[in-house]
């Protein structure tokens, strides 16, 4: 179905109506210009996640969250970080490491939002290709970062509005836990209102707490003061001091989870925490909590997990004593008010209807089915209005009230408090806030059964996604990772079996044109056990390979099995992780540090708390040896997924054939036991044919680095060294021509031996044809191919790096800065090779000779991939197609993603790449900017090898950049697309209108630019309130800055099945009306707190050198140069009155 674009009547100025509906009929009409996206990837080029809202999906199905500042990614507190490999057809993310936080340096980019591993190391590659199958939870999923929704991917720079930081993304790995799957407050954490009574909460009278470690081990780079210390009560409390510190943060870990929900209420768990945000005894206002963080530049949430559920925040620090109040309350004092009961079991419900349709989710349930029923891993665990009782929910008020009141006790509970008092006042309020909470050690985490035991074992589960998605995972239950802490033995399997270099499996299925991405990890972990996941995506000929594919899975792990524990490879494992901890960066956001300190203090010895994740301590090789012994194919569980399935699944006597829908998200599968015939398939394969594979054990790193010396020398403190916004200088220009302009600067701030080189080539290739952007992008994705197997190594050893083509090509080479010149200039010699291979690949008959051969196979798999990759894009959450046409239609001349489908078409030769590679480079302009650990020579020559590898590929000077122009709306009108999603997607049940409200270009009136941040600030507390928690329109309600490269202004976002887009829209504008008067009765006071707030956030002291090449880098490649823009920002909103708003 064609959208349908038409202009309404007269009612609300420079407006835009973006809907995405289910279940309506809508005419056809043609578009006056091909739209078309442009970045690298259909999830490149059609959505991000919601920022801090939500989930970031790569092709393959891995997903990581994204938000304005930190990512989260991590295996449910498991072994190994996300998988995901940069491919042009992708979002750019990369991420390498184990257990262990990575540094993930975002680059926004021509193509958007772009997120590089910059660092991380440690034993694997890892899982997060498994979220294809579910099997890594639907996701660590944060929604975070209230307002603010991310905009789509597109070809344009991701442009922020009114002085805001850029764009940008780095991680924070979350210690250990016991599980990847949680479910998160999406949007503003604010609910329904309250009633009824209150519920008592015995207090402990306050005693002299004990000191459990009076020191923590840290990096030696850590400013801050650690303590720990148990409460009379017999809560442990991890404090952090940091007298720099600008923003505060808190988080508590309740030892309590699904698993932990009565065998008769599914959901309880998740439902308990979204209750304990809607008021509380001394606060018993349900938005109370919400907006004192957001008067005072903070925000919160909470995700409940399988074992645990974890509430955390941040705020100004000198708020931080009032948050910790409101905070504190929900564990002394909550209500669970009876009005709030019935309309948050439909928040639930709304967000179990959003994980309906995500094969994140869908596969999840089907694990979960394999699973025996004795064990809680079997239940269901989201919750909807069935499972928790909506025809009785005063009763299951009543069940809540009780269940908070044996499980919500302090010994069971973990608190991290980080703030710039010292550490006695931290202490002081610590007692005085959490002292009261009730006494007790919860409830055991015991079960009667393991959850997969033998005879669980043994099988094979056929799957049907919705996507088109290929995959096979095979999964062994192990002990839990509590039973070797400081040895971790899943991490040296993780390592070995995940590894990506030459002979490993990973190389040979790529041989073959078999894999798209490999990962291994354990998918999920509990106190009884973990699941430990070997996976592979598969390409559309690997998946007509299955049993091949299997059979050499199979012998790798044999060989891995037979060549027994090395030490050698525990030791490069362990100095990996040393070096990663050694040289640790603090996360951006200080509440993501207080989670992950706060779930880690219920599994580490408390002086522990912060190197325990990546402490590598205990060499016992027996332990390994039995891990590898259980990796057999009769104790296996093997996933394969695929939507090849799907005729067999829907044929009449599918039943017979033993198919059934899985019982809550009806996802299509079938379940048998592993036979002889499979196994002679899988053992039986031509010996030699395997013997003759190449497989073999990984080689040593030859990236791992070793020289860490600083280049920066300025110690007094000053602008040099200063990691305020307002304060850091600006990078210095190297040198300015025609044809590139490089940028410097030497990090004195971060002492950091890390660096980060990222260039941007513009050329005028794009605006030829889909075909020759599509071509450029597949150039990309085939070097990186090619490239795989020897720089494995540098990304395993905390180096990363990017070649990507959304209208202009980006490249980013980043991470420790000892071995980063080898992979640049590996990268760049590898760019000239493949165009020079491609070219010299056919022979005078015509043969391609073995390389050429070898290219035009990497060629046509990276070719289905990314048809594969724009075809799925339908079946995206309807939020992200909205947002997806939003900058089809605020951005001019952009190519549609049908345009590239039917380009991809027919398979390309070899010849057509390097042509289209060639005229893509021909004429260029560069701009590059260096970064970190560097000296000016080294700047000098590093920037030197970039320009001349380009001036060696031919490259000339581009005469003039074109910039991409911004659609004005129609004053006076209100001009309405509509796209009738469900004529493409009939499994989708939500819907989804987005609303656009034009102000103009920013830059130009720093007193406009603070009103629209102010308006937009505010708009998402009051639009979540209203919209989300009174009318309950959806499980997504956000208003949040709207920007389209140098054009602004407010986006209101609504997805969910209660009403169509069209009375969605109504409500929008009602609530847009009430809001203007919200406005005009806001005391002075509150406005104040609202300016203070956004300047709090603008002003956040930078906690790693990524963040501020993000910075820079948004004004250098933008082409802007405004490098004093946040403090124009700040001076702009410190003369901002109420009257200019309104004005």
């Amino acid at each position: 179905v064609v959208p349908r674009l038409r202009q309404a009547g007269s009612r609300t100025p420079l407006k835009l109506v973006m809907t995405v509906e289910v279940g309506v009929a809508t005419t056809s009409a043609s578009s006056t210009h091909p739209a078309r996206p442009s970045s690298s990837s259909a999830a490149h080029e059609s959505h991000h996640g919601p920022s801090r809202h939500g989930v970031v999906r790569f092709a393959g199905g891995a997903t990581l969250v994204a938000s304005a500042a930190v990512s989260v990614a991590s295996g449910g507190f498991c072994v190994a970080q996300s998988s995901s490999r940069l491919q042009s057809r992708a979002l750019t993310a990369t991420a390498t490491g184990s257990q262990s936080p990575v540094l993930r340096s975002a680059v926004a980019s021509a193509s958007g939002l772009q997120s590089a591993a910059m660092g991380g190391t440690g034993a694997a590659k890892s899982l997060f290709t498994l979220t294809n199958l579910g099997l890594v939870a639907a996701a660590i999923k944060f929604s975070r970062r209230a307002g603010r929704l991310p905009r789509h991917s597109r070809d344009s720079t991701a442009i922020p509005c009114s002085g805001g930081a850029s764009v940008k993304v780095a991680t924070g790995t979350l210690a250990t836990g016991s599980s990847v799957k949680c479910f998160p407050r999406v949007g503003m954490l604010a609910g329904p209102g309250r009633s009824g009574g209150s519920v008592a909460v015995a207090a402990s009278v306050a005693e002299a707490p004990i000191v459990v470690a009076d020191s923590v081990r840290a990096p030696a780079n850590d400013p801050r003061q650690y303590r720990v210390l148990q409460l009379a009560n017999g809560m442990q409390v991890l404090l952090a001091s940091d007298p720099t510190a600008d923003k505060a943060a808190a988080a508590l870990s309740v030892r309590c989870g699904t698993f932990q929900d009565p065998d008769a209420r599914p959901g309880l768990a998740h439902f308990h925490e979204h209750m304990l945000f809607l008021g509380t005894e001394k606060y018993p206002k349900e938005d109370e909590y919400t907006r004192f963080l957001n008067e005072h530049g903070g925000d919160s949430n909470a995700f409940t997990m399988n074992e645990y559920t974890t509430y955390y925040f941040k705020v100004a620090a000198p708020h931080l004593e009032g948050a910790l109040d409101r905070f504190a309350q929900f564990f002394v004092g909550p209500t669970f008010a009876e009005s709030c009961v019935e309309r948050e079991m439909n928040a639930v419900d709304s967000e179990s209807t959003n994980y309906s349709t995500e094969d994140s989710w869908r596969m999840l349930q089907v694990l979960k089915a394999t699973a025996t029923e004795e064990h809680p891993f079997f239940r269901f665990d989201v919750g909807n209005c069935e499972t928790l009782g909506s025809d009785n929910p005063l009763g299951t008020r009543a069940e809540l009230i009780e269940w908070n009141k044996q499980h919500y006790q302090a010994g069971a509970m973990r608190l991290a408090i980080l703030g710039r008092d010292s550490l006695e006042d931290l202490e002081k309020t610590a007692v005085a806030q959490f002292g009261p909470v009730r006494d007790g050690d919860g409830q055991p985490l015991e079960y009667s059964c393991l959850p997969w035991p033998k005879e669980k074992l043994g099988r094979v589960i056929s799957c049907v996604p919705l996507k088109e998605a290929r995959s096979i995972s095979v999964c062994w239950p192990l002990p839990p990772p509590s039973k070797h802490l400081f040895a971790k033995p899943e991490n040296y399997i993780s390592h070995v079996l995940g590894h990506e270099g030459e002979g490993s499996l990973h190389d040979v299925l790529n041989q073959r044109g078999w894999v798209d991405q490999l990962s291994s990890g354990s998918a999920h972990t509990f106190s009884d056990g973990q699941l430990f996941t070997l996976s592979v995506t598969l390409t559309p000929e690997g998946d007509a390979n299955r049993d091949a594919v299997l059979a050499l899975l199979f012998k790798y792990v044999d060989l891995v099995r037979e060549a027994g524990p090395q030490e050698a490879t525990f030791k490069e494992i362990a100095a990996l992780q040393e070096i990663s901890f050694a040289h640790k960066e603090d996360s951006p956001a200080p509440d993501d540090f207080a989670a992950s300190a706060a779930m880690t203090l219920h599994k580490y010895p408390a002086a522990e708390t912060l190197r325990g994740p990546f402490a590598v301590d205990e060499w016992k090789p027996d332990v390994i040896k039995e891990y590898l012994e259980s990796l057999s194919s009769d104790r296996c569980l093997v996933f394969v997924t695929s939507t090849a399935f799907e005729g067999e699944a829907g044929k009449e006597d599918a039943v017979v054939k033993g198919w059934q829908n899985e019982k809550w998200y009806g996802a299509p599968f079938k379940e048998e036991p592993i036979n002889e015939e499979q196994l002679a398939k899988w053992w039986g394969q031509d010996n030699e044919a395997l013997e003759a594979s190449g497989l073999r054990m990984p080689e040593p790193n030859r990236f791992v680095p070793t020289d860490f010396t600083l280049r920066g020398t300025v110690q007094e403190q000053g602008p040099l060294t200063s990691k305020l916004p307002t304060e850091i200088t600006p990078p210095s220009l190297l040198s300015s021509g025609p044809f590139a302009r490089i940028w410097y600067k030497t990090d004195n701030a971060f002492k950091s031996p890390r660096q980060y080189i990222l260039g941007q080539v513009y050329s005028p290739i794009y605006d030829e044809s889909p075909r020759a952007v599509a071509l450029m992008r597949l150039f990309c994705s085939v070097i990186y191919d090619d490239l795989n197997a020897f720089a494995y190594d540098a990304e395993v050893a905390g180096l990363g790096y990017s070649l990507d083509f959304a209208d202009s090509m980006s490249l980013s080479v980043g991470g420790f800065s000892h071995k980063l010149p080898e992979l640049l200039e590996c990268l760049l010699k590898r760019v000239k090779t493949v165009i020079e291979d491609a070219e010299t690949a056919a022979g005078p008959d015509g043969a391609l000779n073995e390389r050429g051969e070898e290219l035009l196979d990497k060629l046509e798999v990276q070719r289905q991939l990314l048809i594969q990759s724009y075809s799925n894009f339908t079946r995206e959450e309807p939020w992200s197609v909205s947002q997806y046409y939003t900058g089809q239609i605020m951005l001019r001349d952009s190519w549609h993603l049908s345009e590239y489908l039917e380009a991809l078409k027919e398979p390309f030769s070899l010849t057509d790449m390097s042509e289209v590679a060639r005229s893509g480079l021909a004429k260029t302009q560069i701009e590059l900017f260096v970064h970190g650990n560097t000296s000016l020579d080294e700047a000098k020559k590093l920037s030197e090898t970039v320009t001349s590898a380009f001036r060696e590929l031919g490259s000339e000077v581009l005469p003039e950049v074109i910039k991409r122009k911004v659609t004005k709306l129609p004053e006076g009108s209100s001009t309405i697309f509509e796209y009738d999603l469900a004529a493409e997607n009939p499994a989708q049940e939500n819907c989804c209108t987005e609303n656009v409200y034009q102000v103009g270009p920013v830059g130009e009136d720093p007193q406009r630019d603070a009103c629209i941040a102010l308006i937009c600030h505010v708009a998402g507390t009051s639009a979540y309130q209203r919209l989300r928690t009174e009318e309950q329109l959806g499980y997504i309600v956000q208003a949040f800055t709207w920007a389209e490269q140098h054009v602004a202004g407010l986006c209101v976002l609504v997805q969910g099945n209660r009403l169509p887009p069209a009375e969605v829209d109504v409500r929008i504008e009602e609530w847009l009306k009430s809001f203007g008067r919200e406005l005009e009765e806001m005391p002075e006071e509150e406005f104040a707190n609202n300016v203070r707030a956004i300047i709090s956030e603008r002003t956040q002291r930078m906690s790693r050198l990524s963040q501020e090449t993000t910075r820079h880098w948004g004004e250098i490649q933008t082409r802007r140069y405004r490098f004093d823009k946040i403090a124009r920002s700040i001076e702009a909103l410190e003369a901002l009155r109420l009257p200019d708003v309104l004005a």
